[in-house]
């Protein structure tokens, strides 16, 4: 009996576990079918989608948005008007900043054109200071001078400073032309060496405040040789520098006295220092002559105006062809010429801004002109020597300038309009023949290039007694450097060319 319950209770627990599977099995089987339809609809819904975007781009694509991606929500039209808005306003800051930033240029533009004319004026009023001769008056326009040239300090170099600092430099040029002008007419005068003491230090303050950065710049590597001198010093003693120093110097001196000792003499291109004309060579005119010269050898070459005015219509016919900043100077020409002279023509005045003050204005007040400094005890240095030339031959001398042009610069002048060139040269060609001298020397060779020709005014081909004449005339011609830069021995052997020509 108890094995058949055993049994039974086997059987039933079997048949239990065998419904249990069926029933796992149907679900299972279920389960799979209904994500198989799923799985397939959702694949081939995925690729439709792969295809239409690959086919029609993403247009036609269903939307969709990838959680955690970088897309950026859209904006409200408040927003996006807000933004618009805060951009107008920043241009019209920026607008506005750009106005204020045009203004203060054009004001201060206005203001330096405002200053710039105030210091022209101001120019212009020193240069027409006359400087008076009269030793006690000029003292008096020094002392003037003086105070304001203190009282006007150089500015710094900037825009504005540049402009006014023009003032300075035009007060402080007049003020040395006074100082100059009292040495030359008593150079034993207390007051000239305060005014010399008062030019030189104007001269060390215009320095330093128009160059303090380079200063500056400059002393820093000075600081620094100074405090490397100072460390080697340390470093080795005075007492070992000095051997050094000494040994050194010791070592050059014999260096240079071995390569003198085997140099050859025949190789040796010293330059030789001229030689001054002792005084004893310098043969004065003979009584009865200087007499004669302080009577009525002088002639005025510009009677009845005809130099200035030939002058002035040539600088009127050029005035649009030439440089405006050299037909803009007056021109300058010789008013005296001195009968039976020797003749010394330069090529061209130079410019010196104080020409417009020391030089006699012609009646058209577009020319200036000097007489001769011949026989004159005031005469500057250079006519000293040019007078100590001719009275070695016995003759007084005439000097004038082939040009009238005021230019430092002869290869510049030269180089523009060959007709304002040649109408100065046929000028100067008719005042020769007016002067007649008995022997012509023109200096440089300027000179020589502009006259010298087959068709210019002295042909080679045309000599008399080793001389060359001028065209026209039996007056002799001699090429040369200026002979105040000439030696001795050159002097004398123009002097003997000339003499052998009378």
């Amino acid at each position: 009996m108890d094995k058949v319950d055993k049994t039974d209770k086997m059987d039933l627990t079997f048949c239990k576990l065998s419904a249990y599977i069926c029933i796992i099995y149907a679900d299972i089987s279920i389960f799979m079918g209904t994500f198989g339809k799923s799985f397939e609809r959702e694949i081939g819904k995925n690729t439709g989608k792969w295809v239409s975007n690959v086919v029609f781009g993403d247009g036609h694509s269903t939307p969709y948005r990838r959680v955690g991606g970088s897309q950026e929500p859209r904006k409200t039209k408040a927003e996006m008007l807000h933004e618009q808005r805060l951009e107008q306003i920043e241009a019209e800051e920026r607008l506005k900043r750009q106005q204020i930033k045009a203004d203060d240029k054009r004001k201060e533009k206005e203001q330096l054109l405002s200053i710039d004319h105030a210091v022209l004026q101001n120019i212009d009023a020193v240069a027409g200071i006359k400087i008076p001769n009269n030793k006690e008056n000029l003292i008096n326009l020094l002392s003037e001078l003086a105070t304001q040239v203190k009282a006007n300090k150089w500015h710094k170099n900037d825009s504005e400073g540049k402009i006014r600092n023009k003032f300075c430099d035009a007060l402080f040029e007049k003020y040395k032309q006074c100082v100059y002008l009292l040495e030359s007419i008593d150079s034993t005068t207390p007051q000239l060496g305060y005014h010399k003491s008062i030019i030189k230090k104007i001269k060390r303050q215009r320095f330093f405040k128009k160059h303090k950065w380079l200063i500056i710049i400059l002393s820093i590597p000075c600081l620094y040789l100074l405090m490397m001198t100072i460390l080697f010093l340390n470093y080795i003693g005075l007492l070992t520098l000095t051997l050094i120093l000494g040994f050194t110097i010791a070592g050059f001196y014999a260096i240079r006295k071995l390569i003198l000792a085997f140099k050859d003499p025949s190789s040796s291109k010293t330059i030789q220092v001229p030689k001054q004309a002792p005084e004893k060579q310098i043969v004065p005119l003979p009584t009865e002559q200087v007499k004669e010269v302080n009577e009525s050898i002088f002639f005025d070459l510009n009677e009845n105006g005809r130099i200035e005015q030939k002058l002035s219509s040539i600088w009127a016919k050029y005035e649009r062809t030439v440089d405006r900043v050299i037909i803009n100077r007056n021109p300058i020409f010789s008013a005296d010429g001195v009968k039976n002279s020797i003749l010394f023509v330069g090529v061209n005045p130079s410019y010196n801004l104080s020409d417009d003050i020391y030089f006699i204005s012609g009646s058209d007040n577009k020319s200036l002109m000097y007489g001769s400094f011949y026989n004159r005890s005031d005469a500057p240095e250079y006519f000293k020597k040019l007078e100590a030339f001719s009275n070695q031959l016995h003759k007084p001398y005439t000097h004038i300038n082939l040009l009238y042009a005021r230019e430092n610069d002869r290869d510049k002048l030269l180089s523009f309009d060959h007709n304002f060139i040649r109408e100065q040269l046929e000028l100067t060609y008719d005042t020769i023949l007016k002067i007649e001298p008995v022997a012509i020397i023109f200096f440089t060779d300027y000179c020589h290039d502009l006259i010298f020709g087959a068709d210019r005014w002295v042909n080679p081909n045309n000599k008399r007694n080793g001389a060359y004449l001028l065209n026209g005339t039996n007056i002799p011609v001699f090429f040369t450097d200026d002979i105040t830069t000439l030696t001795y021995n050159k002097q004398q052997e123009l002097i003997n060319a000339i003499q052998d020509t009378f």
